[in-house]
């Protein structure tokens, strides 16, 4: 079951199958795709590509806004419009217009489900520390929407409730997970407690990478099986490597990690030695 990518938790795919699942008995059948999907798979093509914020001014976004905004009816129909128009607005980097619609959908429904999509909007946003928090609200699977709080939990590096997750779904007898994904995340755990680095610390961390990002008004491109790799040393500990993929020439990419760097030695007072962090960019 390969890991989906970054980009698909933008377009909200655990909410809606969610939704799916509660408002129609037959979860397996084809339902036809509405207003709220479609924006969606617009706003995950551009999350995908990566790339500079878009302008909240121009005329794709002022549209897919509109369209949005024509979503009404009953409370569900609310929610979805809270949702698409959060992560529209994610796209162009507009965090406080982000940050009230998906409050507001939070306010209409306690469920995991939004939860979930604030999670994703706040992984590329890069909000890590905040995403770790929001993760802890949806890692219980009976939930459902297994492959999308995997990848949500590795993302987020919430690393501790993503193993607690996974050992109520193995006592629940849930066959549908991955088991690279159980196994890299039990090793990554061990790792970072052997040298007393907590998922806090990590997000901290991830925090000051995303802090770059928003400053140079660019979204990363990385699907998440290129965003973390355990690096095994037959002479030393092992150790974790984050990498994020942005669309920008290799030099401002190692201008970036350089100031990255920076800011961590600043960060901490003793260095983790078990986890690195750089920007690899994907231009030529």
């Amino acid at each position: 079951m390969p890991l989906k990518s970054l980009a698909e938790y933008v377009s909200l795919r655990l909410p809606a199958a969610m939704v799916t699942r509660v408002q129609h008995p037959h979860p397996m059948s084809t339902q036809p795709q509405t207003q709220c999907s479609q924006l969606l798979s617009q706003v995950n093509a551009r999350v995908k590509a990566g790339g500079p914020y878009l302008d909240s001014n121009s005329f794709e976004i002022r549209r897919m806004l509109c369209e949005a905004q024509k979503i009404t009816g009953d409370a569900y129909q609310a929610i979805e419009r809270f949702i698409t128009l959060g992560a529209i607005h994610q796209i162009c980097g507009n965090e406080a217009e982000m940050r009230h619609n998906f409050s507001c959908a939070a306010k209409l429904d306690r469920s995991p489900r939004t939860a979930a999509a604030y999670c994703g909007a706040l992984i590329n946003m890069g909000y890590i520390s905040e995403a770790q928090k929001e993760f802890i609200k949806i890692a219980r699977p009976e939930l459902g929407g297994l492959t999308c709080i995997e990848s949500l939990g590795l993302l987020s590096m919430a690393i501790t409730p993503l193993n607690d997750f996974y050992a109520a779904a193995q006592q629940m007898k849930i066959a549908d997970l991955s088991a690279k994904h159980i196994e890299d995340a039990k090793r990554i755990q061990k790792i970072l407690q052997e040298d007393d680095v907590t998922d806090q610390m990590v997000g901290q961390m991830l925090d000051d990478a995303g802090e770059i990002l928003r400053a140079r008004h660019l979204m990363r491109s990385a699907p998440c099986p290129s965003s973390y790799r355990i690096c095994e040393d037959p002479y030393d500990d092992d150790s974790i490597s984050i990498r994020w993929l942005v669309p920008v020439a290799t030099d401002t990419a190692s201008e970036m990690t350089f100031e990255y760097v920076d800011r961590f030695v600043r960060r901490f007072d003793k260095m983790p030695r078990c986890i690195g962090f750089s920007f690899l960019g994907t231009l030529c």
